[in-house]
C-alpha cells in the first residue's frame, strides 16, 4: 500500500507540472505592446493608415480567430480590436477639416489600407487568420467590417466637429451627452449589461432633423455614427469597454436575425472579446486542479 501511494504522489506532481507548463501562454514581453503601422511608405500622410496595436490585440484575434472563421464569434472581436487600434485616427480632426455636406460623396475609408497593415502585423506574429476563401478575406469580404474617420460622416448628434489650431494641427472631435452615456452603460458584458449598452447606442442618430433620405440610407447613417461611438468608446479605455463592445457588435453586425439587433444569451457571450493570456492562465489553473481530484477519486476507489 505504501508504494502504491508513492507511486500516486509521484505521478501527480509530474501530471501538475506537465499541465501548468502546456497551459502557460506566450509571454508577453514577445511582442511590442504598442506599434504605429503606416499601409505603404510611399503613401501621403492622408492615406497612411495608422493603428495603435497592442499585445491585447494580437492575443484577443488569435483566440477568437485562429483555428476557426466563425462569423459570431471571430467577426465582432475583430471588428472591436480593429475599431479600437484606428480609434485615435478616426476621431482626428485637422484644422483644415470642413464638416461633410449632404450634397458631398462619402469620403474613401481607410479599411483597405489598414486591413493590409494589420494582416501584415499578424502574419510577422505567426498569426494567420483563416480566408473563407482565395477571392474573400476574413475582414472586409466575410466580416464586413469598414473604418471611417469621423470627418468623412455627418454625426451631429453624436460628435462636436470645431477645429481649433494647436500645436499639432490637429484636435479630436467632442462627443456630445448622448455618446458619453455609453461609457456608465457600457461596462457590463452579461446579457443584461450588453442590452442596456444597446440600448444607449440605439438613441444615436445620423443627423438633427428630418430628411428626404429613405429608410434604409437612415439606419446605414445612424449605424455608421453609432459605430464611430462604440470607436470613441474603446478609444477612452479598450481593457474596461471590449467585452461589451463585441457582444453590441455582434448585436448589430452579425445576428442571426438582421432586421433585429438583439444580445446574445450569456451562456453565448464567453469567451468573447477576453485577453487570450487571462483566459490560457485560467484555464491553466484549473488543469491541475482538476487531475488531482481525479487521481484521488482512483486512489479511494482502489483502497
Amino acid at each position: 500500500m505504501q508504494s502504491f501511494v508513492s507511486s500516486f504522489v509521484g505521478c501527480v506532481v509530474f501530471l501538475v507540472s506537465v499541465s501548468y507548463t502546456a497551459a502557460q501562454p506566450l509571454n508577453p514581453g514577445d511582442f511590442p505592446s504598442f506599434n504605429t503601422v503606416p499601409a505603404y511608405p510611399t503613401q501621403t500622410r492622408y492615406q497612411i493608415c495608422r493603428l495603435d496595436l497592442s499585445n491585447e490585440l494580437f492575443g484577443g484575434v488569435n483566440h477568437a480567430c485562429g483555428t476557426t472563421l466563425d462569423r459570431s464569434r471571430c467577426c465582432p472581436v475583430l471588428a472591436a480590436w480593429l475599431f479600437a487600434a484606428h480609434a485615435r485616427t478616426a476621431l482626428e480632426v485637422s484644422a483644415a477639416a470642413q464638416p461633410p455636406s449632404a450634397d458631398l460623396p462619402m469620403m474613401p475609408d481607410d479599411s483597405q489600407n489598414c486591413v493590409n497593415s494589420l494582416q501584415d502585423s499578424l502574419r510577422n506574429r505567426s498569426i494567420r487568420i483563416p480566408q473563407p476563401n482565395g477571392t474573400c478575406d476574413a475582414i472586409l469580404c466575410f466580416c464586413g467590417i469598414r473604418l471611417h474617420q469621423i470627418t468623412s460622416l455627418s454625426c451631429p448628434n453624436a460628435f462636436n466637429i470645431t477645429a481649433v489650431q494647436n500645436v499639432s494641427g490637429t484636435q479630436n472631435a467632442t462627443p456630445t451627452a448622448v455618446v458619453r452615456n455609453l461609457e456608465k452603460n457600457c461596462r457590463n458584458a452579461s446579457y443584461a449589461g450588453c442590452t442596456q449598452c444597446l440600448g444607449a447606442l440605439q438613441k444615436i442618430k445620423g443627423s438633427k432633423k428630418e430628411s428626404d433620405e429613405s429608410e434604409r440610407a437612415k439606419k446605414m447613417f445612424d449605424r455608421d455614427c453609432q459605430l464611430m461611438a462604440l470607436t470613441w468608446l474603446l478609444g477612452r479605455n479598450k481593457t474596461a469597454y471590449i467585452p461589451t463592445v463585441s457582444a453590441v457588435l455582434r448585436a448589430v453586425m452579425y445576428s442571426a436575425h438582421p432586421h433585429e439587433s438583439k444580445c446574445s444569451p450569456d451562456q453565448d457571450n464567453m469567451p468573447l472579446a477576453v485577453d487570450s493570456l487571462q483566459f490560457e492562465t485560467n484555464q491553466g489553473s484549473s488543469t491541475p486542479l482538476r487531475i488531482f481530484w481525479i487521481m484521488l477519486l482512483m486512489v479511494l476507489v482502489f483502497l
